[in-house]
């Protein structure tokens, strides 16, 4: 008997497997499924923190409780002094900020724009001191903090954590491929080195300091070793001291403690919300614009 082959058209009408798209589509659901596995311990400290004290611990737990409570929220404004934990984590966390944001950049912009003897060697050493653990500075730091008589307020944080390398390095990634076609422009129109930082590349590297601005506000606002040995005065305690004298020495209030921490992350959650666009912008401009 001889043997049908298929035609051509009916070959053709086939349908072939896109492997771009299943690829496209695996990616997806592992990203869906990371998110999940993120979003879970979020949304369990919100219910538990609206949950009453008796429904924490059923077995099995429950997502939906019987009843919302404000006990637990209430508590920790009224009979805890939170809002003077927020101010302070407030101004450690702004003023770190603003200070790691003004001295990042003219260091960022002179590895990044300038020429000078010993620029790449020197960046390369400055560079290697985030391999430093942030905990090894502890002790270095407070004999520094105590001989400056800065221990016990604001500027013994504030300082140590603006003098972070990652400021410097994330901006002059941004600044090193700026095009120079702008700057070379600027230098023709009489700028100098000052002019065209501030005239040519800080308008144009604004998606960049948000994104820093943001790494470090939270970095900041969640810094706990370092806030625990330098501030030891009750009323300059910040939110992570904080919330964790909301965790008793024997007996630990769940409730108490989550409806802190859902607190504590409204600030940062706003902030995030107010910037996302220029955040992810920043991010994926990971080599600065290209001309």
């Amino acid at each position: 008997m001889a043997r049908h082959t298929p035609s051509l058209s009916r070959m053709a009408r086939r349908p072939r497997i896109r492997w771009r798209e299943v690829q496209a589509s695996l990616e997806m659901a592992a990203l869906f499924s990371l998110a999940i596995v993120w979003l879970v311990p979020v949304l369990w400290m919100i219910d538990t923190a609206f949950k009453p004290t008796p429904e924490i611990f059923t077995l099995p737990p429950r997502w939906i409780p019987s009843r919302f409570t404000l006990e637990h929220v209430l508590e920790v404004l009224q009979d805890w002094p939170f809002l003077g934990w927020l101010t302070n984590s407030l101004i450690v966390a702004g003023g770190s900020t603003g200070l790691s944001l003004a001295i990042s950049t003219p260091a960022a912009y002179s590895f990044a724009r300038l020429r000078w003897r010993g620029r790449n060697l020197l960046f390369l050493v400055f560079i290697s001191s985030m391999l430093i653990p942030w905990q090894v500075n502890a002790v270095p730091l407070y004999f520094l903090m105590d001989r400056l008589g800065l221990l016990n307020s604001y500027a013994a944080v504030v300082l140590p954590i603006s003098a972070m390398p990652i400021g410097v390095f994330l901006l002059r990634q941004f600044f090193v491929n700026f095009p120079g076609e702008l700057e070379d422009a600027a230098r023709l129109d009489g700028c100098s080195s000052l002019g065209v930082l501030v005239r040519i590349i800080l308008p144009n590297s604004i998606p960049a300091f948000v994104a820093l601005g943001l790494y470090m506000f939270i970095f900041a606002w969640n810094e706990f070793f370092w806030s625990l040995i330098a501030l030891q005065r009750p009323e300059l305690l910040t939110l992570p001291i904080g919330l964790k004298a909301l965790q008793g020495a024997h007996d630990i209030e769940y409730g108490l403690l989550l409806a802190g921490a859902f607190l504590a992350s409204l600030p940062v959650l706003l902030v995030f919300l107010l910037f996302r666009q220029r955040v992810i912008r920043g991010m994926t401009l990971t080599g600065g614009i290209k001309g």
